[in-house]
């Protein structure tokens, strides 16, 4: 039987007229033609992802042999609707979930969603560090109580930092709770030994990755992975047919297919490539004397992400990236305040890591070390005091507040730096001067966020 992509491609080769969505009719309107041939709706021979039992159905099945999970949904929604239907599968409203902070702003949603009761435990704190470090199993052990149905926490995190995920899932397994790990960065992680390993690897229950993140695979495209008796598959997949487009891109579906078949058929050789172009990249860096490259740093973590660290000198990481594009015509993943991150993949070319070597050697050379200075306003993430769930909170009534007099309200939104869409505030939460502090410095140095619109808060107003 072909393979979904090849159908696809042998599909739109032909000359059927359709009398079916979507609308552009296979890219009749001239332009349109190369674009959207393929794009096509659930129609006779190509399966139903909602449903599958054909092509699909056997394209998830290679997905999870390749990853090693039991079983293998495609998403269309990203990580985010794996992330929001794993949540919607364990728990209910008022079921206890233990939580790590540094979380994406999609759990946060699923708690409002799901009704579920979030107990936050804040991951490592590391030394001159901007973000957040490991998930260690002491925070997960004082977090769980014997009501605690799941766990969820990330892995590796934006910067590549990776958690003891063996250990963590032992310990939970053997109190009947179920272990979800957003690893929406780390799809890539399986096919070389020059990464860490995978949750699945490590025991996880259910895992989400993101393949757009980094591997060659469009916007949109990910996988949830499962590999456990604790989980109930039939809502699950109930909770993915609710969270999911009911019309899903037939080009998403295509794409994770394809991708899968490449990194079969070409993975081994394109993954020694890539590993062999990272260890000449951070070699090269070690010649930089003001900005430095996070290596080895005494805590674990995936080396495809370039971590650009800015702690001493007087550089925010959104002004390297506006010099960047200025200049050289390079943009990096995302800009902050002490650091700034370049995401690769096995897409990455030499000629590309060259071109960001060089730009950072000479910015790098142009820094005037007498101008070095030890920054001292790191910021740092605090668990928040929590006064109402985030399902209660979202359905109160909201006043608008100036930030900086918002002092002790409750906050009714989302604060969130983007990237990487972690919360400093959720509904529900209190609002003291440390998260106004770390707001206002994030904003000074303008870094984007979502929520917090023109330095005005929504709070909670009543309850209802």
């Amino acid at each position: 039987m072909e393979q979904l992509w090849q159908a696809l491609k042998h599909y739109a080769q032909q000359q059927h007229y359709p009398f079916y969505m979507p609308g552009h009719k296979g890219g009749r309107l001239g332009a349109f033609s190369e674009l959207f041939a393929q794009d096509i709706t659930e129609i006779s021979g190509f399966d139903n992802l909602h449903q599958p039992d054909g092509m699909i159905l056997q394209s998830q099945q290679r997905c999870a042999a390749l990853f090693g999970a039991e079983e293998s949904f495609y998403l269309v929604n990203g990580s985010t609707s794996g992330i929001l239907a794993a949540i919607l599968a364990v728990c209910g409203n008022g079921d206890e979930i233990a939580v790590a902070r540094n979380c994406h702003k999609s759990v946060y949603s699923a708690l409002v969603l799901s009704g579920a009761k979030p107990t936050y435990f804040m991951p490592e704190t590391l030394a001159n560090y901007d973000f957040l470090g490991s998930v260690l199993l002491e925070q997960v052990q004082n977090a769980v109580t014997e009501n605690t149905k799941a766990v969820i926490l990330t892995s590796p995190t934006y910067e590549g930092i990776t958690s003891d995920i063996a250990t963590i899932s032992d310990f939970l397994h053997k109190k009947g709770i179920i272990l979800i790990v957003d690893e929406a960065h780390g799809s890539h992680m399986k096919f070389h030994d020059f990464f860490p390993k995978t949750a699945l690897e490590q025991g996880a229950d259910i895992v989400i990755q993101s393949l757009h993140k980094t591997l060659p695979c469009p916007t949109q495209t990910a996988v949830l992975h499962v590999q456990s008796d604790r989980v109930d598959r039939k809502r699950l997949k109930q909770s993915l047919s609710m969270v999911q487009t009911s019309s899903p891109s037939y080009l998403f579906l295509a794409a994770i297919d394809y991708c899968c078949d490449w990194l079969q058929k070409e993975g081994k050789k394109a993954f020694e490539d890539y590993v062999k172009k990272l260890n000449w990249f951070y070699a090269q860096a070690k010649q930089w004397k003001n900005i430095t490259l996070l290596q080895k740093a005494g805590f674990d973590r995936d080396f495809s992400k370039l971590v650009l660290q800015l702690g001493q000198i007087e550089m925010t990481g959104v002004q390297l990236n506006d010099i960047l594009i200025q200049r050289y015509s390079i943009e990096l993943e995302m800009g902050s305040l002490h650091y700034a991150i370049a995401m690769t993949s096995p897409a990455d070319t030499e000629k590309g890591l060259r071109m960001l070597s060089d730009a950072i050697t000479e910015i790098d050379a142009q820094i005037d070390s007498n101008a070095i200075v030890q920054n001292t306003d790191y910021v740092k993430n605090t668990l928040p005091i929590v006064k109402y769930s985030p399902r209660q909170a979202y359905w109160a009534q909201k006043k608008e507040k100036l930030l900086f007099k918002s002092t002790g309200e409750i906050c009714g939104e989302f604060v969130i730096p983007y990237p990487p869409g972690i919360p400093i505030l959720a509904p529900g939460e209190l609002i003291t001067k440390q998260k106004i502090q770390q707001i206002t410095v994030l904003k000074k140095a303008n870094v984007l966020f979502v929520g917090c619109h023109d330095s005005t808060l929504h709070t909670i107003d009543v309850i209802q």
